[in-house]
């Protein structure tokens, strides 16, 4: 089997059917849809379900408690039997033709990872904007595209751009982060600094649904999203010391520092409840010269010169930086 695709569902019974649907247009002799029920309580069960009786490709993996994002995807990965996997969130829209040809092409050029491109849609409006618009590769190691996207501003994280081929992730150990938000940045730089084949391909394979609440909405109902990022710096700062010396180690100190930044920059850029944004400034306080020492430490001089900013200064920094 080519592709395992791994849909973890918790309450989006309003938007499951619109992801289910074009996924059983995958191709069912290469494809398997694992269907990952994180124990929520509305109809999205019953949904998959009905695919699961439709279609024979389709499986459904019942988690004994909910467990979050992660903690489904991993459950999923270990059921997988597919050459290469793809996570897939089942509020977005995947290309079925896209991201099969993707499988195919990364099998054929014995590929780790292949990186491909997605389009945002609004889920009131349907308006659509394009990722970024990175280009296609040849094959290289996971750290020189890495290292060349960040150089050229175009890296994102997201796990539902890549498909990865299993063995590589196990035989690597590479599962998700549990019990922290944006989890993705924890797999995917881990994922494509151990690589050593990857590519990046300029076709569109999934449109990612912007809605109200999303994971990413968790910044306005709690300040939670602070100690995450903190914990990611500090995982990731990590592994940058175990690198050699090079650009993909440059790249990863720059975006270290550029998260640490963040901390504070979102405070004032996603327009918090006053609570919530109190909250988030008393824990960049507490943490700032942690946080301003990724920063400082980056390697990139205007990187380095917010965090000296950031460390004199919080209320300096956050002013400086709010959206305006």
């Amino acid at each position: 089997m080519l592709l395992s695709v791994v849909i973890p569902f918790y309450h989006v019974e309003r938007y499951i059917g619109g992801c289910l649907a074009l996924a059983a247009q995958l191709d069912a002799g290469q494809c398997e849809v694992l269907l990952v029920d994180d124990c929520g309580e509305d109809g999205s069960l019953e949904i998959a379900a009905g695919y699961c009786a439709q279609y024979a490709n389709f499986r459904l993996i019942r988690r004994r408690s909910n467990g979050g994002l992660s903690a489904a995807r991993n459950s999923g990965l270990a059921e997988a039997a597919g050459e290469y996997v793809y996570f897939l969130d089942s509020d977005d829209l995947p290309e079925p033709g896209a991201l099969m040809a993707l499988a195919r092409v990364a099998g054929e050029r014995r590929l780790d990872i292949a990186k491909a491109r997605f389009v945002n849609f609004d889920d009131e409006t349907g308006r659509e904007t394009p990722g970024p618009a990175i280009p296609a590769t040849e094959t290289m190691t996971g750290g020189e595209l890495f290292a060349a996207q960040c150089r050229m501003g175009l890296y994102e994280p997201m796990v539902w751009q890549c498909v990865y081929r299993r063995a590589f992730l196990l035989e690597n150990g590479l599962e998700m982060a549990d019990g922290l938000l944006f989890e993705d940045e924890l797999f995917q730089a881990p994922a494509l600094l151990k690589a050593e084949r990857a590519a990046a391909f300029e076709s569109v394979i999934v449109r990612y649904r912007r809605r109200e609440g999303s994971i990413m909405g968790s910044f306005a109902r709690s300040s939670r999203w602070c100690a995450s990022y903190l914990e990611i710096c500090r995982r990731l700062h990590a592994l940058g010391r175990t690198l050699p010396a090079g650009r993909a180690r440059r790249a990863l100190q720059k975006r270290v520092g550029q998260i640490a930044l963040s901390t504070a920059k979102n405070i004032s850029a996603y327009g918090l409840p006053p609570q919530v944004a109190g909250e988030a400034k008393a824990f960049v306080i507490r943490h700032r010269k942690e946080l301003s020492g990724y920063a400082i430490k980056s390697g990139d001089v205007l990187v380095a010169a917010q965090g000296l900013l950031l460390r004199a200064s919080v209320p300096l920094f956050m002013k400086a930086y709010a959206r305006k």
